[in-house]
C-alpha cells in the first residue's frame, strides 16, 4: 500500500484532479480505512464532528479552510494504511523503535493526499496534526503559530476522542478525565486559545459512555449545540 502512493507514484487518472479530492474519492479512501480498521473509521467520523464544532467556536469562516478541516478529520489517519497491523493493534506499549514506525503515518498520509493532487491546506493538516505547541511534536517539530490552524484544531479533538475510546493497550477515560488531561497540556501540547475554545465547545456535554452507542450519542450532543449546514452535506455523512 505504501509503495502505491508515495515516492512520486501517481495512479492513472489523477491528473484530472486539479483542485482537490472529490467526495467519491474521499468515500473510497474512507471505505478502505473502514475495511481494514473499523475502529479507526468510527474514530474519524467522531473527530470530524468535534473538529467542525471547534472550528465554528473559533469563528473560522474561511470556506476552503473549513472544507480542509472537514476532509482532514476524516482522512487524518489515512497514512496508517502503510503501518503494519501488528503495531497498530499491539496490546501492550510500543518499543521506541516501533513508535518511530507508527509516527510515520502523518507523513505517509500527507504523501498519499499530495499524490492525489488535493489542496495544500488538507495535506498540511494531515501532516501536522501531531505537532505540539511547544515544538515537541512530529514530524517537523513545528511550534506555536507555525502549526497550521487546522492541524491545531484537529490535534485537540483527535486526542479527546482517543482518550475517551478503548484502545488495545488501555481502557477509555471518562469525559471529565479526558478534558482534565487536555487542560494540563494547555500551552505545551496544545494552543492555549484553542483549548479555551474546546472547553466552551464541550460545555454541557454530560459524562456519558463513550464507546458504541454512547459515543454516537455524545457526538450528537455536540452536534446539536453546534448546528452547521456543512454537517448535513454529502461529505459529512460519509
Amino acid at each position: 500500500m505504501q509503495e502505491a502512493f508515495v515516492r512520486g507514484s501517481r495512479p492513472v487518472g489523477l491528473d484530472a484532479l486539479e483542485t482537490g479530492l472529490s467526495w467519491p474519492t474521499i468515500d473510497s479512501l474512507v471505505r478502505t480505512m473502514a475495511a481494514r480498521h473499523a475502529a479507526t473509521h468510527r474514530h474519524a467520523r467522531r473527530v470530524q464532528c468535534y473538529a467542525l464544532a471547534l472550528a465554528q467556536e473559533n469563528e473560522i469562516l474561511d470556506v476552503d479552510l473549513v472544507e480542509a478541516i472537514r476532509e482532514g478529520a476524516l482522512l487524518h489517519d489515512i497514512g496508517k494504511l502503510g503501518i503494519p497491523d501488528r503495531l497498530l493493534c499491539k496490546p501492550g506499549p510500543l518499543t521506541p523503535r516501533e513508535y518511530e514506525v507508527v509516527k510515520q503515518h502523518a507523513v505517509l498520509g500527507a504523501d498519499i493526499l499530495a499524490a492525489l493532487a488535493c489542496s495544500g491546506a488538507l495535506t498540511l493538516i494531515v501532516r501536522h496534526h501531531h505537532e505540539n505547541w511547544d515544538g515537541s511534536g512530529y514530524p517537523d517539530g513545528l511550534c506555536g503559530e507555525a502549526i497550521p490552524v487546522g492541524a491545531r484544531v484537529l490535534s485537540i479533538v483527535d486526542c479527546y476522542d482517543a482518550l475517551t475510546s478503548d484502545r488495545p493497550y488501555r481502557r477509555e477515560l471518562s469525559h471529565h478525565d479526558a478534558v482534565a488531561m487536555i487542560c494540563e497540556r494547555r500551552g505545551t501540547m496544545y494552543d492555549p486559545r484553542m483549548v479555551d475554545a474546546f472547553l466552551r465547545t464541550m460545555r454541557g456535554v454530560i459524562d456519558a459512555p463513550v464507546t458504541g452507542h454512547g459515543a454516537e450519542a455524545r457526538t450528537s450532543d455536540v452536534g446539536a449545540q453546534h448546528s452547521n449546514a456543512l454537517w448535513m452535506s454529502e461529505g459529512a455523512a460519509l
